[in-house]
């Protein structure tokens, strides 16, 4: 018999997850919005309960339309297993909250969103926690970071809002010989660009509001890794009760039909733009991977299909990025990345808000840049709403 061949990514953005078969030929994944399913006796809940019988119980413990969209995220970054959560960070804190009790020690490189710092200074620590922030991302300031208390490596590549990219088979490769599992928040890669897990991570970690879902309309986080892994992280999940909802499956799974395409658009609009940027004379710095001028490009050559639609430029001055930022017209001044419609902001107020001024000057985060996501919109319209911004500064 001949096997069938393997799916490419376009294909399983659209069909991975659901079966119009086992849902009375619905083209579209049913929206099983409910807490409580019933059985018809007691054998067959029993069975259910033991996994002898496929069914469901409880929404808190697993829901259809959820299974759905996380085997389409699986399938995706080409994972064993997926579990969803109702947003990034619950995300990030249910894919560490298996790894650390109190005691441990996680390694943190530091360029990496605002939100995280935040939870491994305020909360991690609490939880008797210790955290060690790498000097860097370069492998041997990892390593030395690294000690005998260390029970994982927290990294994001390529990082917001500087978009540097870590190497994560050399980082990987050297904590596997130290039995240490790295977490990688891959959500300014996405599955199409870059596999962190298919370069030796244990843990993907997506904030999938963003390139997964792509419409502005929806909170959800998903952490894709082995069976062995994930079915640790949603026994913690059951527990406490962090769970999503439903409809919010729903719309992943939806957004998800159309990534494929919107990944093709914000690749090749997150490069025009960042070319126009770097040859723009009012632009000191341009912070993009695909350019020939980044300090990574190299390196993302090599572990990257695509380089995203985030970047990061340094305007001359902080009152000439407030005035780039305040002056367009088709980018919306706002906090998120990775939907149709494009965004701009500066670190400082937005991503990184929660991170204070030292500290951000330190990471490199000045108050004269401005971080910008490219939409799917026509990149020479938002190439020209630049230009007349960046001429009025």
């Amino acid at each position: 018999m001949t096997k069938a061949p393997a799916l490419r990514l376009a294909t399983i953005a659209v069909h991975a997850g659901h079966d119009p078969a086992e849902a009375m030929g619905a083209v579209s994944p049913p929206v099983y919005q409910t807490g409580t399913f019933v059985a018809k006796d007691t054998a067959e809940l029993m069975a259910i309960n033991s996994g002898e019988k496929r069914g469901y119980v409880y929404s808190r413990v697993r829901n259809p339309t959820v299974l759905a969209a996380e085997q389409r995220v699986a399938a995706l970054e080409g994972a064993q297993s997926c579990v969803l959560y109702a947003s990034g960070m619950a995300a990030i804190a249910g894919a560490l909250a298996p790894l650390l009790e109190a005691g441990d020690e996680l390694v943190a490189l530091p360029d990496i969103y605002g939100g995280t710092i935040r939870y491994f200074r305020d909360v991690l620590p609490r939880q008797g926690v210790n955290v060690v922030w790498a000097a860097s991302g370069a492998v041997a300031d990892v390593l030395a970071a690294v000690t005998e208390r260390t029970k994982a490596i927290y990294v994001e590549t390529p990082t917001n809002p500087l978009l540097r990219v870590v190497d994560l088979r050399a980082i990987s490769d050297l904590a596997a010989l130290r039995g240490i599992p790295v977490v990688v928040d891959g959500t300014l890669g996405g599955p199409m660009n870059q596999r962190p897990l298919h370069l030796g991570a244990a843990l993907v970690v997506h904030s999938a509001s963003k390139y997964l879902n792509g419409h502005g309309d929806l909170l959800l986080g998903a952490v894709c890794g082995s069976r062995d892994l994930t079915r640790r992280l949603r026994s913690n999940q059951q527990a406490s009760g962090a769970i999503v909802d439903p409809h919010a499956a729903w719309l992943l799974l939806r957004g998800m039909t159309t990534y494929a395409l919107r990944m093709a658009a914000h690749n090749a609009g997150g490069q025009k733009v960042a070319e126009f940027l770097a040859a723009h004379p009012k632009v000191a710095k341009v912070h993009y991977p695909g350019l020939t001028s980044h300090p990574d490009h190299a390196l993302a050559l090599s572990q990257m299909t695509g380089f995203g639609a985030l970047l990061s430029f340094e305007a001359q001055s902080q009152d000439a990025a407030r005035h780039v930022v305040d002056a367009t017209r088709l980018f919306g001044i706002g906090a998120s990345l990775g939907g149709v419609e494009s965004l701009i902001s500066q670190p400082g107020n937005t991503s990184h808000y929660s991170v204070p001024q030292a500290q951000r000057l330190a990471m490199g985060i000045s108050e004269s840049l401005v971080r910008i996501s490219v939409g799917v919109e026509d990149p020479e319209d938002l190439i020209a709403d630049l230009s007349q911004a960046l001429e009025g500064c």
